[in-house]
C-alpha cells in the first residue's frame, strides 16, 4: 500500500474557518461605506443613462454584499437598457433569489423570459407571483398572473387548477368548465387518462350536459387527444369585476347557467311535474297511508321547484318507499341523479320510466346522456338512435315503419362499428342540437319532407340527415361490414361496390371498400383507395378527413414515402405538428428496423427542424434526439452523439444519464478538461436541487471507471474527508500514485503524496521517502 490520509486536515482546514458576512470583522463600517457609496452611484448612474459605468458600480456593490438583491437589481436594469437580456435575466434571477422571491423582481424575470421568448419559463414564474398575490388576498392580481401564464405556456398544468378553483367559486361556470377540460386535455396527454377523467368529472359536476365535457370524454374513454376548447369568457385583468360585462347575464344570473336539457326532456319534466301535482287531489277517501304519501310527494315537487336539489332526491327516495311507484316520479328523480352525476342511479330510474309510451322520448335521450357522460358511446349512441327512431316513425306511413326500424339498426351498426366513434360522436351532438332548438318538431316535418323529395332509390331516414347517405347505402355498408366479419370478403366487396353506385360521393362507401380491400390482403390496392379518398376530401377542403385517409393508406405501405409525405406536409400545414412528429417517428422505427440506419437518422433529422414548432417542442426534440444519438453511439460515431447530448443537456437539464454520457463522450473524443467542467455543472446542480446525495454515488463510479483521472479522484477524495471517510480517501490517492507512477508522470506523483501527507497518513514516513526519490 503507497498512499493514507489526505482530507482529514482539508476538513480541518476549511471547518475551521468561519464564514464572513460581507461586513463582518473589524471593516464592517468601511465596507458598509463603500458598499452604499457603490450602490449610490450605481442609482445615479442609471439615472444619467450611463449604462456601463452603472454596471461596474453595482459589480463593486456586488463584490462586497453578494447576497443582497440591490446590486443585482441594479445590474439586471442597466443590461436591460443595453438590450443585453440574457445578461438581464440572469441578475433579476439573482436579485429575485436573495430577497426571497420579492414580487417585484419576479415580475422583471417574468419580463425578460418573455422578451427572450423563454414562454415556459416566463409561465412558470407569472404562476409563482400569482402565488404570492393570493397569499397578499389579492385574487384579481392573482388571477392576472396566472392568466397571463396559461397563455405563453397553456400546458401549465397548476395555473389551470388554480383558475378553475377561483371561478368555481365565484360561480363563473363557463370559465371553470373551459380550465377543467384543460386540465383533462392536459393529463390525457401525459397518458394520465384517470385524472384527465376526473377533471371531466368535475366539469360535469357543474354542468351535466355540456357538450363539451361530454366529447372530452368521449375522447378520454376511445384514448384520442382532446381537441383544444374555445377561448375562456374573460382573460383580462380586473377579471371578477369584468364578467358581468362581458357576459351576456340574464335576469336570474346568467354566470350560474347550465346548458339547458333537451326541449322533449323539458317537455316531458313538466308533464311529470304536472302528473305528481295533479295526484295529489284524486278522488276517494284517504286513509292515512295515502295522506302520508301525498305528503311526502307534495314535499319533493317543491323542493324540486325550488332548485333544492338533495333534498328533493331524498323526498322523492321516500316517496318510492311509500309505495308511489309512477313512471312521472321515477323520471323526476333520474334528472335529479343525473345533475347531481349519480349516473348509474339516474340510469335505472330511467330504464323505468323509458317503458311507459309518454315518457319513452325523453327517457331514451337521457339514457343517452348518462351513458355518454360514463364514457360508453356505443350504449350512449343506442339510445340516441332510438330517439331518433321514435321521432322519424312519427313521419313516416304505416307500412313503412318495419323498413325505417330496420334502417335504424343498420345505422346503429354502422355509428358502433370499431374505428367509428368520431362519427357516433358528430351523431350525437347533432341530434343533441337539433332536439335542443324549441319547434323541433316542425323541424322533424319539414326534414321529411326534403328526405321524400330526394330518396328516389327508397326510404330516407333522419340519421341520414346527420351521417349522409340514402337507406340504401347504409343497407349496402351494413351487409359488406356483416360478411367481411364473416370472411366473405368477395362479397363484402360487391356490396361496397354497390354503394359507392348508389351514391358515388358518400365517401364512407369508399372508406368500407378500402377496409375490405386491405383485410382482403390486397394492401397495394387498399393504399391506393385511400389515397384517392384522401384526395377527395382535400378537394372538399376536408383537411381532416383527408389525414385520416392518408394515415390508413400508410397503414397498409409504411414506407411509401410519397404519402408520408404527403401526410406530413399536409399536417405542418393546419397546425398539426405533434402528429406529423410521429409520422417522422414512425418511418424512422421503419427504417431501423430494415436495418437502413442511415435513412432513419436522416428522418430524424428532418423530424429535429419541425420539432420547435411543436405544442410541447422540448419533448419531441428529447426523443428525435435521443433516437439521432443511440444511432451515433451505436456506430462509434462519438463527435456527432457528442453533439446531440450537448442539446439534450440543454433541454434537459435534470436527466441524470444524459450529464453522465455527456462526460463520458467528452472523455472519448480527448476533451477531458470539458469532462470535468460539465461534470462540475452537472454536480453543482445536484446539490443545487436537493439531491447531493447522488454526488458520492456518481463520483464513485467515474472512479472506477477511471482511476488514473486526477481530476476526479481529486474531487472524490475532498468528499470522503469532509465525510471523515479518511481512509477510503487514502486508497484511492494511492490506487491514482501508482498509476502515475507507472505512467512515468512523476510530477504528478509528486503533488499526489502531498496531498496523502498533508492528511497526516500512519506511515508518513514511507510517504516521505518517496517522495524525496521522486524528487531525486
Amino acid at each position: 500500500m503507497l498512499f493514507v490520509t489526505f482530507l482529514l486536515w482539508y476538513t480541518h482546514l476549511v471547518v475551521g474557518q468561519s464564514i464572513n458576512t460581507p461586513f463582518g470583522g473589524a471593516a464592517v463600517a468601511g465596507n458598509r461605506a463603500r458598499y452604499e457609496e457603490a450602490l449610490n452611484n450605481g442609482h445615479s448612474y442609471i439615472w444619467d443613462e450611463k449604462w456601463e459605468a452603472a454596471i461596474k458600480e453595482f459589480e463593486v456593490a456586488a463584490q462586497l454584499a453578494p447576497n443582497e438583491p440591490a446590486p443585482y437589481d441594479g445590474l439586471g436594469t442597466a443590461y436591460h437598457k443595453l438590450n443585453r437580456l440574457d445578461k438581464a435575466l440572469e441578475n433579476f434571477k439573482l436579485a429575485a433569489r436573495y430577497s426571497r422571491g420579492d414580487i417585484i423582481y419576479l415580475r422583471q424575470v417574468a419580463d425578460m423570459q418573455e422578451q427572450l421568448g423563454m414562454n415556459e419559463d416566463a409561465g412558470k414564474t407569472y404562476m409563482a407571483i400569482g402565488e404570492v398575490e393570493l397569499n397578499r388576498r389579492r385574487l384579481n392580481d392573482a388571477m392576472d398572473n396566472w392568466l397571463r401564464a396559461v397563455r405563453l405556456e397553456p400546458n401549465l398544468l397548476k395555473a389551470h387548477q388554480r383558475l378553475a378553483s377561483v371561478y368555481e367559486k365565484q360561480g363563473v361556470i363557463p370559465n371553470a368548465i373551459h380550465e377543467y377540460l384543460a386540465i383533462a386535455r392536459i393529463l390525457n396527454k401525459q397518458g394520465e387518462r384517470e385524472k384527465a377523467m376526473q377533471a371531466c368529472q368535475l366539469a360535469l359536476r357543474l354542468d351535466p350536459r355540456n357538450a363539451d365535457v361530454l366529447t372530452a370524454i368521449e375522447m378520454i374513454k376511445s384514448g384520442r387527444p382532446i381537441r383544444g376548447g374555445a377561448a375562456p369568457v374573460a382573460e383580462t385583468s380586473g377579471l371578477i369585476g369584468s364578467l358581468t360585462k362581458r357576459l351576456t347575464v340574464d335576469a336570474e344570473g346568467g354566470l350560474h347557467k347550465r346548458a339547458e336539457a333537451a326541449t322533449p326532456v323539458q317537455d316531458a319534466h313538466r308533464m311529470a311535474m304536472e302528473q305528481l301535482a295533479g295526484d295529489l287531489f284524486g278522488d276517494g277517501e284517504m286513509d292515512a297511508r295515502m295522506l302520508k304519501r301525498q305528503a311526502l310527494v307534495s314535499q319533493a315537487l317543491d323542493f324540486q321547484r325550488r332548485g333544492m336539489t338533495n333534498e328533493a332526491i331524498s323526498a322523492y327516495e321516500q316517496v318510492m318507499v311509500a309505495g308511489v311507484n309512477s313512471a312521472a316520479a321515477h323520471f323526476n328523480l333520474g334528472l335529479l341523479y343525473q345533475d347531481k352525476l349519480r349516473f348509474e342511479d339516474a340510469i335505472k330510474e330511467f330504464e323505468f320510466s323509458v317503458k311507459d309510451h309518454e315518457y319513452r322520448l325523453a327517457s331514451h335521450f337521457s339514457l343517452g346522456e348518462c351513458y355518454r357522460a360514463r364514457g360508453n358511446i356505443d350504449k350512449a349512441t343506442e339510445h340516441f338512435i332510438n330517439v331518433l327512431k321514435i321521432v322519424d316513425l312519427g313521419t313516416v306511413q304505416h307500412n313503412q315503419a318495419d323498413r325505417l326500424i330496420e334502417l335504424y339498426e343498420n345505422l346503429a351498426e354502422g355509428l358502433t362499428a370499431k374505428g367509428e366513434v368520431d362519427q357516433a360522436t358528430g351523431f350525437a351532438n347533432a341530434l343533441v342540437d337539433f332536439l335542443s332548438h324549441k319547434g323541433w318538431e316542425d323541424k322533424v316535418k319539414e326534414a321529411r319532407g326534403r328526405l321524400n323529395a330526394i330518396s328516389d332509390a327508397g326510404l330516407m331516414t333522419l340519421g341520414d340527415m346527420l351521417t349522409a347517405g340514402s337507406e340504401l347505402v347504409l343497407e349496402s355498408l351494413f351487409l359488406s361490414q356483416e360478411y367481411a366479419r364473416r370472411g366473405m370478403f368477395d362479397t363484402a366487396v360487391e356490396e361496397a361496390y354497390r354503394a359507392i353506385q348508389l351514391s358515388p360521393d358518400y365517401l364512407p362507401a369508399h372508406v368500407q371498400l378500402g377496409d375490405v380491400l386491405g383485410k382482403q390482403g390486397w394492401r397495394d390496392t387498399a393504399a391506393r383507395k385511400f389515397i384517392v379518398i384522401g384526395e377527395t376530401y382535400q378537394v372538399r377542403g376536408d383537411a381532416n378527413g383527408a389525414m385520416i385517409a392518408y394515415g390508413r393508406a400508410v397503414e397498409f405501405t409504411p414506407l411509401d414515402l410519397s404519402i408520408r409525405g404527403r401526410l406530413i406536409e399536409l399536417q405542418k400545414r393546419h397546425g398539426q405538428i405533434d402528429r406529423a412528429l410521429e409520422q417522422y417517428l414512425a418511418m424512422g422505427e421503419a427504417y431501423y428496423q430494415l436495418a437502413q440506419v442511415d435513412k432513419a437518422r436522416e428522418t430524424y433529422q428532418e423530424g429535429l427542424k419541425l420539432a420547435p414548432r411543436a405544442e410541447n417542442s422540448a419533448k419531441w426534440q428529447i426523443k428525435l434526439l435521443r433516437l439521432t444519438a443511440d444511432i451515433d453511439m451505436q456506430r462509434f460515431d462519438w463527435r456527432r452523439a457528442l453533439a446531440a447530448y450537448k442539446e439534450l443537456r440543454k433541454l434537459d437539464p435534470q436527466d441524470e444519464r444524459t450529464a453522465i454520457i455527456l462526460v463520458d463522450l467528452y472523455y472519448k473524443v480527448g476533451q477531458p478538461v470539458n469532462a470535468v467542467m460539465e461534470l462540475d455543472d452537472y454536480l453543482k446542480q445536484l446539490v443545487r436541487s436537493g439531491r447531493g446525495n447522488k454526488v458520492m454515488g456518481i463520483l464513485e463510479d467515474m472512479a472506477r471507471q477511471r482511476p488514473s483521472d486526477a481530476s476526479i479522484v481529486e474531487r472524490l477524495s475532498r468528499l470522503y474527508v469532509q465525510q471523515k471517510r479518511v481512509t477510503e480517501a487514502i486508497e484511492l490517492l494511492d490506487k491514482l500514485g501508482e498509476a502515475q507512477l507507472e505512467a512515468n508522470d512523476t510530477s504528478s506523483a509528486v503533488d499526489t503524496i502531498q496531498k496523502i501527507l498533508a492528511l497526516n497518513p500512519p506511515n508518513a514516513a514511507s510517504y516521505q521517502q518517496l517522495l524525496s526519490q521522486l524528487r531525486q
